[in-house]
């Protein structure tokens, strides 16, 4: 008790010595020795239970403390039981007197005048003398040490000689030392010539004499040198003695101490100490008692007296040996103990957790009130023998299997529990001891199911598509919001691993295009704790730009502040690109729109001033400057021409005329017109794959791309340079690979024109093809020739593509369906107009909406001898159509008003005369004629604007294919 209650430094072996001097009260040693081993074993066990663990018992003080006390404890054994062994010596030296003759060490010897002295056996064998029984005097003399002989020897002289008794202690010599004995010897009057004594061995005796007084010396001082109260009382009862300390603390004279020592008592103590000393003085029995004393200044201290008699061979008590002992820290401690207990008591059974104690064999010895409300059980049940087994926690044995093992190995186990008749989740821990186990039970399903909760979510964010980072929340301006968890989609898509980002701040993602306002947005969004929504451009591991759009809030752990930063952010680089291409395509069909319809009305009007202007150059060939004048304006009008042209090239708008184009061939015709274009600064390289398929698609268009490709590189390399064009097969199969790069899956030809020139910078990448955009410094292009390019190979069905370089040149790649092969109509011959004009009585019914244009197509075509009917839209023209009047020709606009197209004309047409040859004429059909008969070449078109002889000649051709 002393050891668990007090702190680790106290001496605890102090108080085991007065209880081993007790033990050595009497002469049994048996009784000392078990009561010595004993108190080590006390000494040395509470070192188990004492507080504060192991650094306590490894602690100097503590040890030293209990090796004094070893030591001090081994000293009082030494002692108390040298002095038993001397006592008992000494009985036995007494009892050996009273039977003198029995005793080998007291012998008789006899001396006369002669100067014989005559020995017992008894006495010869003390003087170590073999088989002799007389000696002489001066021998006898002779076997004492010097400074005695002569003392001796006048001793005899005067006992035989005077009468004189002789009785003195005498030392023979001895190898080991003086060895003494004791002489007595008187004169026998009826003897007058002789003496008689004995002779006695005392050497032991006084040896044992001076040890015992050694010892009791000793004693003494060690009586006085303990915190003990040391008395004695004699057989009736009364106090004959006290140790020195006694007076010290009583503040009396010894006198007054033995006399009235009942007064020192505590009032409240007396009668009970009273009754129970009377009890042992009446009785024999061993004394015990604990009760105050008042010290010199009125101060009264708890001690433990105990008291043991001392009794004779006749059982008879002849004396009282007692000690009082100062335990007043220790009833201190105890009273608090037990308040603590009290204490603990109370706190066990109102802790939320189920608690209990088992025996070693299992069985209840304490719970507390949780435990009994979990087994539903009554405490007097529960402690009435009963078990785990009688309760339904364990109806499996689980627990007590791991209840036994930790009794068995001594060892904590702590593992969780279903108790399914509750269904709860237990957390089980088990504390064994010697005494048997301690279970502590906690209800830990709401943190389980939590716990689960928490797994399932880790799963889904870690499995999440977004990327999940959450951040420290920085309380003040200088500290920085460190990453402390990333997803697995945050790994996926930047190309960072955790370890390579946890612990950093998210500055690790940005980079030169990394939006500076957005990231002002956002620190003052973090700065008010405001939710923030925005979109950044960050990087890749690998340096690649990724577009996250984010989300973050502050979340908070600990109440009242927000202690971190969620941002779940979605990589819209894709998104973000096809946006820009929507709004491309959007900003390109507006564009086209717009160009298209004014090419529309642009074409009309130049057809008008185009015709009128070849007959104004053949009416002034007799006026030069005039047609001069007039060649201008026909020249003017055909760069106009152009100008439309490259436009609805651009729109898509334009009418095309397939055919089935070998693309090797068709680049090598043109060998000889790109060198001449490059000049001779330039290299011109070619590497065209022989094994690839014929495709359809206009070749005069073609060509004409190829050509504005090849002067843009030439004006890319100023100084200079190599322009390289390859052609490949190229396959598409993967569907997402297809959408990137905006192609249909399935098989091309793939013309590469790639120049070795200045490159054009990445932001420019994007507008390359946009209409009116250059680079190109003033007068040196219109900004329509990769316009044109892009939107003759878009409205083929196919794709380009641009890659550069700032400094390593520029890469077009041009991507040409390959379709199933389809026969081209047949190519019409131009004809001579003056042997197809001549017996000409064909009728021709035009179709214009423009009365400009139509104007100009019937007088035309009235002087060139047709019939001609006039139609301002596709009703009219039904209307002739269903009459009987002869047709042998329809020309018709492609785009007109009142709701019908002029293809739509046509298949009406068909139906009222199947045979009637047609011939379209359009400056813009805005899709108006089926994409796959464009393709096919199956129509025949007439681009505005025309020329006379151009129309002539159109309209002769077809109406010479019809006879």
């Amino acid at each position: 008790m002393a050891d668990s209650l007090t702190s680790p430094g106290f001496a605890h072996g102090i108080l085991y010595a007065p209880i081993l001097m007790l033990a050595s009260v009497g002469t049994n040693l048996r009784r000392l020795t078990i009561t010595f081993v004993i108190s080590l074993l006390f000494i040395w066990c509470g070192l188990l239970i004492m507080q504060g663990g192991l650094e306590a018992i490894l602690q100097p003080q503590v040890l030293s403390n209990r090796i004094l006390a070893t030591l001090a404890l081994m000293t009082i054994y030494l002692l108390s039981s040298f002095t038993i062994r001397s006592q008992q010596q000494q009985t036995r030296h007494q009892k050996q007197l009273k039977l003198a003759a029995g005793i080998a060490k007291l012998g008789y010897w006899q001396l006369d005048k002669s100067g014989v002295i005559l020995l017992s056996p008894e006495v010869a064998r003390l003087l170590h003398l073999s088989r002799h029984d007389k000696i002489s005097q001066t021998q006898f003399v002779a076997m004492f040490i010097e400074k005695q002989q002569q003392d001796l020897n006048q001793a005899l002289n005067d006992c035989l000689n005077q009468q004189k008794a002789i009785d003195g202690e005498f030392s023979l010599r001895r190898d080991n030392g003086p060895y003494r004995i004791r002489i007595m010897a008187y004169h026998d009057e009826q003897l007058p010539n002789q003496i008689q004594g004995i002779i006695q061995d005392v050497h032991e005796s006084k040896q044992v004499e001076a040890n015992l007084a050694e010892e009791q010396r000793r004693f003494h001082y060690l009586a006085e040198s303990t915190l003990q109260f040391m008395w004695t009382v004699n057989a009736e009862g009364v106090w004959d003695s006290i140790s020195h300390l006694t007076h010290d603390y009583f503040g009396q004279s010894e006198d007054y101490i033995l006399n009235n020592w009942i007064e020192f008592v505590h009032p409240d103590d007396q009668q009970s100490v009273g009754e129970r000393w009377l009890h042992s003085i009446k009785t024999g029995s061993p004394y015990s008692d604990e009760y105050r004393l008042r010290r010199f200044d009125g101060e009264y201290k708890w001690f433990l007296a105990q008291a043991t008699a001392i009794r004779d061979e006749n059982e008879q008590i002849t004396k009282w040996y007692g000690s009082s002992i100062n335990i007043h820290q220790t009833k201190l401690l105890q009273q608090q103990s037990e308040v603590l207990s009290l204490q603990l008591q109370n706190t066990l059974d109102s802790i939320t957790d189920a608690f209990f104690t088992l025996t070693t064999d299992l069985r209840f010895s304490y719970v507390n009130n949780q435990a009994m409300s979990l087994f539903n059980m009554s405490r007097s049940t529960l402690l009435d023998h009963k078990g785990i087994e009688n309760t339904d926690l364990d109806p499996a044995g689980t627990l007590a299997k791991n209840l036994s093992s930790a009794l068995f190995q001594q060892q904590v186990i702590s593992f969780e529990h279903f108790y399914e008749t509750r269904q709860l989740w237990l957390d089980v821990r088990i504390y064994p001891s010697t005494n048997g186990v301690t279970v502590y039970l906690r209800d830990i399903t709401r943190q389980r199911r939590e716990s689960e909760e928490l797994k399932l979510l880790r799963s889904a964010v870690s499995q999440l598509n977004d990327v999940v980072i959450i951040t420290e929340a920085p309380r003040y301006a200088h500290e920085k919001p460190n990453i402390v968890f990333v997803n697995s989609a945050f790994e996926r898509i930047t190309g960072y691993n955790r370890q390579e980002v946890i612990g950093k701040t998210l500055q690790i993602l940005h980079g030169p295009k990394t939006e500076k306002n957005e990231l002002r947005k956002i620190r003052a969004a973090y700065s008010t704790w405001q939710p923030i929504r925005a979109q950044l451009t960050q990087y890749h591991k690998s340096g690649r730009e990724i577009v996250l759009e984010l989300n973050s809030v502050p979340i908070g752990l600990t109440a009242g502040w927000y202690t971190h930063w969620v941002s779940v952010e979605r990589d819209i680089t894709e998104e973000r690109h096809l946006q820009k291409q929507l709004q491309l395509a959007q900003r390109m069909e507006a564009i086209g729109q717009l160009t298209g319809g004014i090419a529309h009305d642009f074409n009309n009007l130049l057809t008008v001033i185009t015709g009128n202007t070849d007959l104004l150059i053949d009416e002034l060939s007799d006026k030069p400057a005039l047609q001069s004048l007039a060649r201008l304006i026909s020249s003017a009008a055909e760069r106009g021409a152009g100008l439309t042209r490259n436009l609805l090239a651009f729109a898509r708008r334009q009418p095309l005329s397939p055919e089935a184009v070998n693309i090797n061939m068709l680049i090598r015709n043109m060998e000889a017109l790109l060198r001449s274009s490059l000049g001779q600064k330039y290299q011109l390289d070619m590497n065209l794959s022989s094994n690839i398929w014929p495709v359809m698609i206009d070749p005069v268009q073609l060509e004409s791309s190829l050509l504005n490709l090849t002067i843009n590189a030439r004006d890319a390399m100023p100084k200079g340079g190599k322009l390289m064009i390859s052609t490949e097969r190229f396959t598409l199969l993967d569907q997402q690979n297809a959408a990137q790069n905006d192609l249909e899956p399935g098989e091309y030809v793939k013309i590469d024109v790639m120049d070795t020139g200045e490159g054009i910078p990445q932001e420019l990448l994007d507008k390359v093809f946009e209409p009116f955009f250059t680079t190109k410094s003033t007068g040196k292009g219109n900004g329509l020739g990769l316009s044109m390019v892009f939107g003759f190979i878009k409205q083929s069905g196919g794709h380009i593509q641009v890659q550069s370089e700032i400094g390593r040149g520029t890469r077009f790649q041009l991507f040409i369906p390959h379709t199933d092969m389809v026969s081209p109509a047949p190519v019409l011959q131009a004809i001579e107009l003056s042997a197809s004009l001549e017996n000409s009585q064909q009728t021709i019914l035009v179709v214009e909406d423009n009365d400009l244009v139509r104007q100009y197509a019937l007088s035309q075509l009235r002087d060139a001898g047709y019939q001609v009917l006039a139609a301002a839209d596709g009703h009219q023209a039904l209307s002739w159509l269903a009459s009987a009047q002869q047709i042998d020709l329809l020309f018709t606009d492609v785009l007109m008003p009142g709701g019908m197209t002029g293809f739509e004309l046509v298949q009406q047409a068909k139906e009222l005369r199947k045979d009637l040859p047609v011939l379209y004429t359009s400056g813009y059909t805005e899709k108006a004629l089926p994409e796959d008969q464009g393709q096919n070449g199956n129509i025949a078109i007439l681009n505005k604007p025309y020329h006379r002889a151009a129309l002539l000649n159109r309209i002769a051709q077809m109406l010479n294919y019809k006879t």
